[in-house]
């Protein structure tokens, strides 16, 4: 059937080469055409936030707590001394306050299409830093110690009350004794930081965050904007520019990669154009570029028809269509020069497709089968990217057959025979069959290597070097650690990257896990009372969590106003003698703390009302994500014993530490269903169940050592490498359909059919992995983790596929029985002849008879 097939498509093309080429070009433009509304997200968090996970769940509670449309977007800033001695000094704590105050004003400004501030309803997070301060401030100018303010590590005491400033002092160091100078037991302060809260919702809100954030990362690298004080600052909108920095970068980049593709493939195919028009190289080298780059376009504009957007790492998707797609052009170009003694470029068009048509449509079905299976992806930007790639490199292998083949055949001079059945269309018979081939020649080399690998020394070698990498891979697979962190989105040049260490230090010391109760506690309840602490005090004997002296409940504090005041009226002869909470003082409660936007309440009856509120546990030891991604599941299950109480658990980025904790599963699972779809689809061309099954452990052995060696080169278990080893498991089958497909077509011993498998597939597929690897080589200057990754996974998925498709594959197939390898009984006379390539001819005609099986 798929001889059938072929055979046809090759005659419509070659009787009509135009119209198949302007019907494909219109198509695509009209596919291209979405690119008009093409929309670029830069955003980091969205590009990893799935929309319906569980994450977005926790999500979308925080934005209706806060009565938010949009995710807000946020910021800090870590400050420290230029001498290394402490931030409380004067000098150090005004220049920390020219900053805040300026960033501050900023934030504070009314949005005109709103008619709400910047940084609404988070706009005094940094209160007790301000409280701290400006009791300091007073000191210096008075020369006397505070009265209302007691400073201490976590914990000081301001006018009577506790004001937690661990959020805004990192490495603080204590003594044991107040003193008498600055009533303060701190002795020094490393590090202050402050937070950053600012809403997205509208166009400009967002610009002005963005151009403040960036204006003052400039000055940061400067250092020169302060005094006494140097500052580093982070934020979602620095991030996102420099994850659009690292994308031009290797666009730039790829550009190069580009002049090499086209050099090699020149000089690649030059030897194939001898018996062409003189017009044909050009012609056809820019063809063969030229489609991949078409079929991307016409990607790109689908996703755009479809309403997606469009993520920074799929500026990748153009040049990785053009690495693989011009494989194809290699196995056609090769196809037509070793069928040139046939005369009529009809009947040798339609000979190529029968021959070659097999083994182009295996490898561009489960490449786009695999980067398919990569969409169910969670993260946008991963899905989108396997979802434009897979979709590219189907347009790539349609735009093969009805552009570059026709360009092929239009690029070469007609023959007598055409020019005379031209004139006497009559003439042409309505049976063809396909002249033979002359003689294949085999190389020294190609005799002398299929010598080796038939051989007993040839196969111990050979299978000892594939056990020495499964050693090799067994211990880069073990010690391959889940984790993520945000530089892997940026540069590594980037001074954000750099920073890193100073985020880590602030994240092992203190890190806040904020929990939204939707249904407060009826404290009145004893049942409810007790149900609701208990809760809480899970959540505070957590390793990770410093317990209950620095858990921000503001509950607590609550109930001893309360107490105080029960106790009071009980003293004069009002109350009850027992105390009991209640909510009874909770309108006194607010107005004392000015109505915090953590604690929300509803009018009923004159009184107010809790309605739901917020409360942080702080923890310690959170800088490596994958701690961080255990600790917070950790909580979500304490929460999950508690459902009265409907509490959530908010991370801005929850949705890629949501990823960590499922990363090997779905790493495994995403394997192995697309091993599943590979093999089933190889079945379809190769009609022999062991073949089928050596191709099936064949990938999974590329799978498998990839992974270990990719582990050994750097990579982390982490989202990217998944979407990385779904590619890799996809080109693994360009490195044994090839030679299995020929293999199983052609006649004569298995030695004899090595050989000629090797001669005809062997070149092509070194061609393809060199001018895959030369597209993906400038990549490895990029200095952004994940697009590295990516190169790294290519320039590994084609040595170690050579490896598999040129010495394991050919070995398994030699060492099978010839029964078991399904090749029947011993050659016959007519097998056992010297090998040519007239035993891949296919004799064709109106009764579909063959001189060789096809299938």
């Amino acid at each position: 059937m798929f001889e059938n097939l072929n055979q046809a498509w090759g005659f419509l093309i070659a009787r009509h080469p135009y119209i198949n080429i302007i019907l494909s070009l219109i198509v695509a433009v009209v596919l291209s055409a979405g690119l008009v509304n093409l929309r670029l997200e830069n955003d980091i968090r969205e590009s990893f936030s799935p929309a319906n996970s569980r994450a977005a769940y926790e999500n979308r509670v925080y934005k209706e707590f806060y009565n938010l449309t949009v995710s807000p977007q946020r910021a800090f800033i870590l400050f420290s001394a230029k001498d290394n001695n402490s931030m409380l000094r004067e000098t150090q704590l005004r220049d920390v306050r020219k900053l805040d105050t300026h960033f501050t004003n900023v934030l504070k400004k009314v949005d005109p299409e709103t008619g709400i501030a910047g940084c609404h309803p988070l706009c005094n997070l940094n209160t007790p830093f301000h409280l701290i301060s400006e009791e300091l401030f007073k000191m210096y100018d008075s020369g006397k110690p505070s009265e209302d303010l007691t400073l201490n590590y976590p914990m000081s005491v301001y006018r009577g009350q506790n004001l937690f400033v661990a959020m805004n002092m990192i490495g603080a160091e204590t003594s044991e004794t107040v003193s008498p100078t600055n009533n303060s037991q701190i002795s020094t302060v490393k590090t202050i930081i402050l937070w950053y809260f600012s809403r997205a919702d509208t166009i400009g809100t967002k610009a002005l965050l963005r151009a403040t954030s960036l204006k003052l990362f400039e000055e940061a690298q400067k250092g020169d904007y302060l005094d006494h004080v140097k500052f580093e600052i982070f934020g979602d909108e620095i991030a996102n520019e420099e994850m659009l920095r690292g994308a031009i970068e290797a666009t730039t980049l790829m550009s190069i990669g580009v002049i090499l593709l086209v050099l090699f493939v020149s000089v690649s195919m030059h030897p194939h154009f001898r018996k062409m028009r003189k017009c044909a190289e050009p012609i056809v080298v820019f063809v063969s570029i030229a489609c991949p780059f078409l079929a991307s376009i016409a990607a790109f504009g689908v996703i755009t028809w479809l309403g997606n957007k469009t993520y920074t790492i799929m500026c990748v998707t153009p040049f990785l269509v053009l690495g693989v797609g011009v494989d194809d052009a290699f196995i056609l170009i090769q196809s037509w020069t070793l069928h040139s003694n046939i005369e009529n470029r009809a009947e040798r068009l339609a000979k190529v497709l029968v021959n070659v048509g097999p083994s182009i449509t295996i490898t561009s079905l489960t490449n786009t089968i695999s980067f398919g299976i990569g969409y169910a992806t969670p993260t946008p930007q991963m899905s989108l990217f396997c979802f434009s790639t897979s979709v590219a490199l189907f347009v790539d292998y349609i735009l093969t057959f009805t552009i570059l083949a026709p360009i092929i055949y239009l690029c070469t001079p007609e023959s007598a025979s055409e020019i005379i059945e031209a004139r006497a269309p009559s003439a042409k018979k309505d049976v063809l069959i396909l002249p033979e081939l002359p003689n294949l020649q085999l190389s020294n080399i190609v005799k002398s290597y299929t010598n080796f690998i038939c051989s007993k020394p040839g196969r111990i070698i050979s299978l000892s070097l594939l056990g020495f990498l499964y050693v090799v891979s067994y211990f880069g697979v073990a010690t391959m650690k889940s984790t993520f962190e945000p530089s892997k989105a940026f540069p590594s040049d980037s001074p954000l990257a750099q920073s890193i260490g100073s985020i880590r230090s602030v994240f092992n010391e203190f890190f806040p896990i904020n929990i939204i109760v939707n249904r407060p506690p009826n404290i009145s309840h004893t049942d409810d009372y007790r149900l609701f602490y208990k809760m809480v005090e899970e959540l505070e004997e957590l390793p990770e969590s410093y317990g209950k002296d620095r858990t921000l409940l503001w509950l607590r504090n609550y109930e001893d106003i309360d107490r105080q005041t029960s106790d009071l009226f009980s003293s004069i002869g009002f109350g009850q003698s027992k105390y009991v909470p209640s909510y009874d003082n909770l309108d006194f409660f607010l107005e004392t703390l000015g109505y915090p936007p953590s604690i929300h309440y509803i009018e009923h009856n004159g009184t107010k009302v809790l309605e739901s509120f917020q409360f942080t546990i702080i923890a310690k030891n959170m800088a490596e994500w994958s701690n961080r991604a255990v600790t917070e599941e950790r909580c979500r299950m304490i929460l999950l014993k508690y459902p009265t109480f409907n509490a959530t658990i908010y991370d801005g980025d929850s949705a890629v530490l949501d990823l960590l904790l499922t990363v090997k599963s779905d790493l495994i699972g995403s394997i192995v269903v697309t091993i599943i779809c590979m093999t089933v689809i190889c079945s379809f061309f190769i009609n022999n169940q062991v073949g089928v099954v050596i191709i099936a452990f064949i990938i999974s052995s590329i799978c498998y050592v990839l992974v270990g060696m990719i582990s050994w080169w750097g990579a982390d278990l982490d989202p990217v490498t998944i979407v990385d080893v779904l590619l890799a498991t996809g080109f693994s089958v360009d490195y044994t359909a090839h030679v299995a497909h020929q293999f199983y077509v052609k006649h004569g011993s298995k030695h004899d059919r090595i050989a000629e498998s090797l001669a005809e597939m062997s070149a092509p597929m070194i061609q393809a992995g060199t001018s895959t690897v030369l597209c993906m080589l400038p990549l490895i200057f990029v200095p952004t983790y994940a697009i590295v990754a990516f190169a790294k996974t290519v320039f590994l998925v084609v040595g170690i596929g050579l490896f598999h498709g040129l010495l394991i594959l050919p070995v398994l197939l030699s060492w099978m029985p010839d029964r078991i390898c399904g090749l029947g009984s011993p050659a016959s006379p007519q097998d056992s002849e010297p090998i040519s390539m007239s035993t891949t001819s296919t004799s064709l005609s109106n009764r579909g008879e063959a001189s060789e099986p096809f299938l």
